[in-house]
């Protein structure tokens, strides 16, 4: 199967994955309690949450593994489309594209084989201290791949390899992934911009002759 195709395939499963990380932020979590970041670092809270359900913070973090795989696919496909006419931008794109799954992965492999056992032994320190690394990974991760669809939109504008509203999708979306660390509601926006972003871009890619 050609990169394309599996960029395009990886693409609208990123969209799926979107929707159901946006799903368990808005409805899961604030049904055990967990609202806003405060929350997430109060002990108390926290433990309670993750005993009360576990099978939710696996599947937020199994979501969180799946997603830095198929994203590492789609920048492969737009490097394979864009590389000719933007080699520059489409090499420093994947550097950071890179270096955010690998920050996506690492938190979520922490979450589901690390936090179990500070849940059961209701251990507040270590808690405390793994909330820490994980916020640290996973909004370091936003930021990077916020730099790099920033790139891919730029490539895309000057290259024309992608339509010229997605392109602007790109840019935009990127712009809030990186100032989101800032402004937390920007999250939500960010997300919902993704899923449209891309089943778009899965659609594109998957219709691709190349």
């Amino acid at each position: 199967m050609k990169l394309q195709k599996v960029g395009g395939f990886g693409s609208i499963g990123t969209a799926i994955l979107l929707v159901i990380a946006l799903v368990i932020m808005l409805f899961v979590f604030p049904h055990l309690g967990l609202v806003g970041p405060s929350d997430w670092f109060d002990p108390v809270k926290g433990l309670n949450a993750a005993s009360t359900s576990p099978i939710t913070f696996f599947l937020f973090n199994l979501v969180n593994i799946l997603w830095s795989i198929a994203v590492i696919l789609i920048v492969l496909a737009l490097r394979e489309r864009m590389q000719a006419s933007a080699p520059n931008l489409m090499r420093i794109a994947l550097i950071g594209v890179s270096i955010a799954c690998a920050l996506w992965l690492s938190g979520g492999l922490i979450g589901i084989v690390g936090m179990p056992s500070i849940v059961s032994a209701k251990d507040v320190s270590a808690y405390r201290a793994a909330m820490g690394v994980l916020f640290g990974l996973f909004s370091t991760g936003d930021h990077a791949m916020g730099w790099a669809l920033l790139l891919i939109g730029w490539a895309a504008l000057r290259t024309g390899g992608l339509p010229r509203i997605l392109s602007y999708f790109s840019v935009l979306k990127g712009i809030f992934m990186i100032l989101q660390f800032v402004a937390q509601p920007l999250m939500v926006v960010e997300m919902l911009l993704g899923i449209v972003f891309y089943l778009w871009l899965g659609i594109v890619l998957l219709r691709s002759k190349s």
